[in-house]
């Protein structure tokens, strides 16, 4: 069953679970579809829907410069499971393939559902490993990192983050086909991009079950009474079960961001830097047992408390200034709006490109080029000391590389020749404009 990508309608019911499951039943992995990075225009439908609702309720539409860095952290995840693509379910297929208690119908309605429910209840428990195993936050925390709360927000992700599930889905290898863990977690991410908006509080009685965007505001604040709460995927019943479910409440303004809050657009900055934090914590312990909890518990531990430690010893965010933005001129942004654009054309080419017709070193110079636009994009964006040479350098070395490129079967001569133009403009323009200083 081939898998219709514009079909933004079908997208909207299946977020719901509300469409066919017939559609979404395959009987091996070979015939399933990146269903998540083919959900390109249900995403843009809702960007352009939310950015509606924002104005009609007269709020600022989403900002351009952490829109971008949000979506930027999505490339960058896309990018990187293409050299470790399969790899975070490696242990998932050992276990189904030689432990399995049985063989359930891939094809079963009943279990098609069933296995729905199991897989969400294992991301609650993922989700919350996320965040209160320390390890797992500095990759997390990616999620996080956004001082905003929209649609934007729900794509941005760790590179790693699929890696950080392997043990938590594990135990549903024992009956579950990995063909439905599969598309239930795909099915499940596209649910929970909808919630990340401010635009709608409340969904009626599906309140009582469902996960909806007031209890992710909750998720996402940095407040102390929103600090890990709210970790539930499509449903909110597993937090109400285990005690960490916070309500909403519309009196109290929610500060969005992490506690310590790094203050960039720079994706390449925001995906590594705490992993800084970690080793730093990691070398002030004493002893070996305190070294290790300090990876394995959580952020907020040091020797002497509970696992996660306790609010008194974390600070407040209720008091925290402004959001971290720098004034751009309109040229400036539109040059980085068109160049996002061309590095997002740039990935969907990359990855329409069956594997077996892309070598290693063409995946890793296009891969190069991606990850340098984008960091390049955010450093122009927060008129970084040096971001005018990095972009210049970026653009002359790509120019170069598209005269003396060899002839490639997916790359058309008109994408070549539209490319060789825009970076060739761009390094005749930053050339100017530094002689005019």
């Amino acid at each position: 069953m081939n898998y219709e990508i514009a079909n933004t309608t079908v997208l909207l019911w299946d977020m719901f679970y509300l469409g066919n499951p017939h559609r979404h039943m395959y009987k091996d992995i070979k015939h399933l579809p990146h269903i998540y990075a083919q959900a390109w225009p249900y995403f843009l439908t809702l960007l352009v829907l939310e950015n509606g609702l924002r104005l009609w309720q007269r709020k600022e539409i989403l900002r351009l410069n952490d829109s971008i860095t949000s979506m930027s952290h999505a490339i960058l995840q896309e990018c990187a499971k293409l050299f470790y693509r399969g790899s975070e379910h490696c242990l998932y297929f050992w276990i189904y393939n030689n432990y399995k208690i049985c063989e359930l119908p891939w094809n079963s309605v009943a279990f098609w559902y069933f296995s729905a429910i199991a897989v969400d209840f294992c991301y609650y428990w993922m989700h919350r490993a996320s965040h209160e195993i320390h390890i797992f936050w500095a990759q997390h925390q990616v999620h996080h990192s956004s001082e905003e709360f929209n649609v934007t927000v729900g794509i941005r992700q760790s590179v790693f983050q699929s890696l950080v599930g392997i043990v938590c889905y594990a135990p549903l290898a024992l009956f579950v086909p990995p063909v439905l863990l599969l598309v239930h977690q795909q099915l499940s991410l596209l649910y929970q991009i909808w919630i990340h908006t401010e635009t709608i509080t409340t969904i009626g009685p599906l309140d009582y079950v469902l996960n909806t965007p007031a209890y992710h505001r909750v998720h996402h604040g940095s407040n102390l009474y929103c600090l890990d709460k709210n970790y539930g995927g499509v449903l909110i019943i597993w937090d109400r079960i285990f005690g960490t479910f916070q309500d909403f409440y519309p009196d109290k303004p929610i500060t969005y961001g992490l506690v310590y809050q790094k203050n960039t657009f720079n994706p390449l900055s925001l995906q590594f830097f705490y992993n800084l934090n970690l080793y730093y914590k990691w070398n002030s312990m004493k002893g070996w047992k305190n070294k290790l909890r300090s990876v394995i518990k959580g952020p907020s531990w040091i020797p002497g408390l509970s696992w996660t430690g306790h609010d008194g010893r974390r600070a407040s965010v209720a008091g925290r200034r402004k959001k971290y933005d720098v004034k751009i001129s309109c040229a400036l942004k539109s040059y980085l709006l068109v160049h996002f654009i061309a590095v997002v054309n740039s990935y969907f080419t990359l990855t329409a490109i069956p594997r077996s017709e892309i070598n290693f070193t063409c995946l890793a110079i296009s891969t190069f080029y991606v990850v340098w636009s984008l960091t390049s994009i955010g450093l122009m964006f927060e008129e970084s000391s040096w971001s005018t040479w990095f972009e210049c350098s970026r653009c002359l070395t790509m120019f170069v590389h598209l005269i003396y490129l060899e002839p490639q079967p997916f790359l058309s001569a008109l994408t070549v020749v539209v490319y060789q133009s825009l970076m060739g403009t761009s390094v005749v323009v930053w050339v100017i404009a530094h002689l005019m200083r």
